[in-house]
């Protein structure tokens, strides 16, 4: 069957692009020609299109309306949250419904914005990707919608959730890095929600590698981005000229790929070589992650996987299937390639 990402790959638009002609979404339209090219490249690549009404929502009393409210930085064609959202609108489709609302973070950031995109669309779940705030949450709940997140694990957190196992995954990576002689290993990532790095899975899944195998953490190779991938490359190089060659981490774990490829690129303008000076391992196995020089060796998380458990739950979830607040965790795996696939030895 074909997907979402076809039919954006067929027009050369984004998948929330096609995602909002599909769902003929009134309050973010898309315009005429684009959705017109939109429906037909559906129809010519057999992508089923809902039956209308004459408002333009879908004409069948059972369909679910379900909104996906998603980071700005990560609304388009981010690498991995683009998989995911294909997921989502893939298995929403399979199972009858139309495609997700998306919006941004920021056009859903207070109550009114809320109560807006309910009323106006008649939306009953809302999916968080990848932030949370309590306030918005509460509001939600007021207005009687179903929450869900995805790709946002904490204990803490109460609202359901569908991911993956990122503190496992995190020490998978570390350890592997570990077997290969490694001693010297640094870090790279971002905060979680809370905006504190301390809780985020992937440094928690770090340092329970490191602590367990007894090796030592200095500060200034543990490097908080904020997820800002030029500065994974601005301070990965402030590190590396700030101090001799004999004093560089020997690996380095990135929490993500995009933080991983500019922080490669800082390794080898200080004509450092990658793995033999700095290996890396990075996380997420976006595609183009098999491309870098070298390929970069990464943990596979199953991105459009996710997506489609998400929406499959959200249905579930929705008709009253699961009472408590389970939590959904995808399975990950390392990916080995040339970055980390150097044994060290030891001085």
């Amino acid at each position: 069957m074909a997907k979402l990402k076809d039919i954006a790959v067929r027009v050369g638009v984004s998948i929330s692009t096609v995602s909002r002609a599909i769902s003929n979404d009134t309050s973010r339209p898309v315009n005429e020609e684009t959705k017109r090219k939109i429906r037909e490249a559906a129809q010519e690549l057999g992508y089923p299109l809902q039956e209308e009404t004459v408002s333009g929502r879908p004409g069948h009393a059972s369909h679910k309306r379900i909104a996906c409210v998603v980071p700005q930085q990560l609304i388009e064609n981010h690498p991995y949250f683009s998989e995911v959202l294909a997921g989502f609108h893939d298995r929403m489709n399979e199972l009858g419904h139309p495609p997700a609302i998306v919006r941004t973070l920021d056009e859903v950031s207070d109550a009114e914005q809320i109560r807006n995109l309910i009323k106006e669309n008649g939306i009953e779940g809302v999916v968080i990707i990848s932030w949370y705030d309590q306030s918005l949450i509460e509001q939600l709940e007021k207005e009687s919608v179903a929450v869900l997140g995805v790709s946002l694990n904490d204990e803490r957190l109460t609202v359901p959730v569908v991911d993956c196992d990122r503190i496992f995954s995190a020490r998978t990576a570390v350890r592997h890095l570990i077997e290969q002689g490694h001693r010297r290993i640094g870090f790279i990532g971002g905060p979680a929600y809370s905006r504190k790095m301390d809780n985020d899975e992937r440094y928690i899944g770090y340092k329970f590698a490191m602590m367990e195998a007894g090796l030592s953490m200095p500060e200034d190779w543990i490097i908080n981005t904020n997820w800002t991938v030029d500065l994974s490359y601005s301070m990965l190089t402030e590190l590396l000229t700030g101090r001799p060659k004999s004093e560089w981490p020997t690996a380095i774990f990135c929490a993500s790929d995009m933080l991983a490829i500019p922080a490669m690129r800082a390794v080898v303008e200080q004509k450092a070589r990658i793995p033999q000076d700095i290996a890396f391992v990075g996380m997420d196995d976006i595609s183009f992650a098999q491309y870098t020089n070298p390929p970069l060796t990464s943990v596979h998380v199953p991105k459009y996987e996710i997506g489609k458990a998400a929406a499959q739950f959200m249905m579930d979830y929705l008709d009253g299937d699961y009472p408590a607040l389970p939590k959904i965790l995808l399975p990950c795996r390392l990916v080995v390639r040339e970055s980390s696939d150097y044994v060290r030895q030891q001085a």
